[in-house]
């Protein structure tokens, strides 16, 4: 009888082990440095509430999404988007190039010249001598904003004129120091001091041709007020692309995280530079992972 019990419990004690185990299995998350730090943050708050499941983080893209999530900038089919992110083009500030670009507002045609390289179906739009003295310096990573950029301009990043610059865009920003006729395009969270709300302290906007309020949000470059500009409007001078979450739908541990992001991690968003979506492509993001979930019941 004593053995019997004895039995029984070291295999309940077992079980209880084994489910803590699998309870506890690691999630990897792949990301991309513009966003690490809002990870983070995420992976912080949600631990507090959910200690059942610990996160690790590297970067790149995963190959195997059975227990890991990749955050991803490219239009990935099965992907859940979370968020966007406006980009827009600087030069250093009070460099050759600001005094070649400051005087004057671009539009989108004027932007589609400076950066590609024209084609037979462009119109007669010329560049000044003095613009063609500039440098063109674009990202050349996967997750590069570089690749919005283009596509919002029905371009391939073949296209793009100057150097490309590998590894994170962040690094556009010390090939901008490094000359003085440089001129780059970059997202909010790599333009702006995500602390100070402002400029980063060596950084210059480009003048853009858009509406007078716009124009005047851009000018006084605070962070805060041009995502709350580009939530509300939309400019073909600014593109905005979306990032989202490329993972395996059918592990409901991940899908529970995603929901979480969307909802309650969805109030960070501001605080590192990204916009939010827009609330019906919120709501339809999270309808997403309702739907499956309940195919897996």
């Amino acid at each position: 009888m004593k053995r019997s019990v004895f039995t029984i419990a070291l295999l309940l004690g077992l079980q209880v082990s084994l489910t803590a185990t699998a309870q506890n299995e690691k999630v990897t998350l792949h990301v991309q440095n513009s966003v690490r730090p809002l990870v983070e943050k995420w992976v912080a708050e949600y631990t507090k509430t959910n200690n059942n499941i610990a996160f690790q983080i590297a970067t790149g893209k995963a190959q195997d999404n059975e227990n890991s999530i990749s955050f991803v900038t490219e239009q990935a089919d099965d992907a859940v988007f979370i968020a966007r992110y406006a980009i827009l083009p600087v030069v250093n500030k009070s460099s050759e190039a600001e005094q070649v670009l400051g005087s004057k507002r671009l539009n989108a045609k004027k932007l589609k010249s400076l950066f590609f390289v024209k084609d037979e179906y462009d119109d007669d739009t010329k560049e000044t001598k003095a613009e063609k003295t500039l440098h063109i310096y674009t990202g050349n990573s996967q997750q590069s904003a570089s690749r919005a950029y283009a596509t919002s301009f029905k371009q391939e990043t073949s296209n793009y004129k100057g150097k490309k610059i590998s590894g994170d865009d962040s690094f556009l920003n010390v090939a901008l120091s490094r000359d003085p006729l440089g001129v780059a395009i970059n997202s909010l969270s790599n333009i702006f001091d995500l602390q100070s709300r402002h400029l980063r302290h060596d950084l210059a906007l480009v003048p853009l041709d858009i509406d007078k309020h716009g124009e005047q949000v851009l000018d006084e470059a605070r962070l805060d007020d041009i995502i709350l500009l580009l939530e509300q409007q939309q400019f073909a001078e600014i593109p905005v692309g979306k990032i989202g979450l490329d993972y395996n739908h059918h592990n409901s541990q991940l899908n529970a995280f995603v929901r979480w992001i969307l909802t309650d991690g969805n109030k960070y968003i501001h605080e590192y530079g990204l916009l939010q979506l827009s609330q019906k492509e919120l709501t339809a993001q999270l309808h997403r992972t309702e739907q499956i979930d309940l195919a897996q019941k």
